[in-house]
């Protein structure tokens, strides 16, 4: 909350300077101030952002050999995510007692895709103080969406004053609002969580799914009304940023599911994760799993989300054999409310998904699914 009402009255005030100042300082006024907040709050990631956005940038500007230079950046980017991730980090590069620098998982990917894309040379030309800006816009630095920068670079050039999109970037935060403290932090976390809790142990299956169920709901929450807030403070700035949550709890099957969750995450390792796997490997069920590995690992680097992401990558790849099978056929075309029960099945998968991060420990996770799948 408190993370929430700073970026909301910070952003605010940048955003009150940046319209009024010329339009030639405008932008620059957030990356100014992107750096500002960053230098208060987290210096550590200040430094690194700046370091890794000079070299980025600059390693491509040396005249070596494109490919060696996209693995360079590569290198760098993995290297730190890894280096934070994995607590490898020495104490001098760390702000206080804070583990994961602020902003890193966002930007790490979002350089990754700006090396492969130079690589490529799919990106338009522009200059550093583009990239810049594209690297310290804080409506996304801190919860996404990843966006990319070709889509940056085109907003950036056209942007104007438009009071249609003001009014709906100001909609969309208080959306986003409701989202994290109502319906997350009031309804779901305290309400309907002391309602569970006061369940009779007798009633422990019933304790238990619900219990599961509120787990995922305010993670729900949370993600998708950061992401709106994100997205509302990118609008009201001029900038149309992609959408990351699609009522994905509503997903007819666990291939949909992905498609609507973290969608800037997703779309992000289905062009750099999926797309080369299934090409190389020329097995789709590969390019499957190991983009579900990279999304659990992106979460954090630990034997709990490489599990959980495998849960998903073999859940999804389980659904591409079944939806050309005579079953699917069947089913969809026999089964009284086919959708219903589609998306009550998807639903419940995802639910037994999050047991794996909800427990601290296996013992606790295997406690939980005992009693889910009325093992005890």
């Amino acid at each position: 909350m408190d993370l929430l009402n700073l970026i909301l009255l910070y952003t605010g005030v940048l955003v009150a300077l940046c319209w009024i100042l010329p339009s030639r300082w405008q932008v620059w006024v957030i990356a100014l101030g992107t750096l500002a907040f960053l230098l208060w709050k987290a210096p550590i990631s200040l430094l690194l952002l700046a370091f890794t956005t000079v070299t980025s940038y600059a390693i491509f500007q040396l005249g070596i050999n494109r490919a060696w230079a996209a693995i360079l950046i590569l290198l760098q980017s993995i290297g730190l995510f890894i280096l934070y991730k994995a607590s490898w980090a020495p104490d001098f590069l760390q702000d206080g007692s804070r583990l994961i620098p602020l902003g890193l998982s966002y930007y790490s990917f979002r350089q990754i895709h700006y090396a492969i894309e130079q690589y490529k040379e799919k990106l338009p030309l522009h200059n550093f103080g583009e990239y810049v800006c594209y690297l310290f816009f804080l409506p996304t630095i801190l919860v996404g969406p990843i966006n990319r920068f070709p889509s940056f670079l085109r907003h950036l050039r056209r942007r104007r004053w438009d009071q249609n999109l003001f009014a709906e970037g100001l909609e969309r935060i208080l959306y986003g609002y409701a989202k994290i403290v109502i319906l997350g932090n009031f309804i779901v976390s305290r309400e309907i969580a002391g309602n569970i809790d006061e369940i009779n142990e007798k009633y422990i299956w019933l304790k238990t799914y619900l219990e599961s169920i509120n787990f995922l709901l305010n993670t729900y929450f949370q993600f998708a009304g950061f992401s709106d807030v994100a997205i509302g403070l990118a609008l009201i700035a001029g900038f149309r940023v992609m959408e990351n949550f699609n009522y994905p709890l509503t997903a007819p099957n666990i291939n949909e599911f992905w498609n609507r969750w973290h969608i800037s995450l997703s779309s992000w390792c289905k062009d750099y994760v999926y797309i080369p796997v299934a090409s190389m490997t020329r097995q789709p069920i590969w390019g499957i799993i190991f983009t579900m590995l990279v999304i659990g690992l992106w979460h954090e680097l630990s034997l709990k989300y490489i599990i959980w992401g495998l849960f998903h990558g073999v859940g999804i790849a389980i659904w591409h054999i079944y939806k050309n099978s005579r079953m699917a056929e069947r089913l969809s075309a026999g089964l009284p409310f086919y959708d219903f029960w589609a998306k009550l099945l998807t639903f419940h998968f995802v639910v037994l998904s999050f047991v794996i991060v909800i427990e601290p420990d296996w013992i606790s996770v295997w406690d939980r699914y005992k009693t889910l799948l009325f093992l005890n």
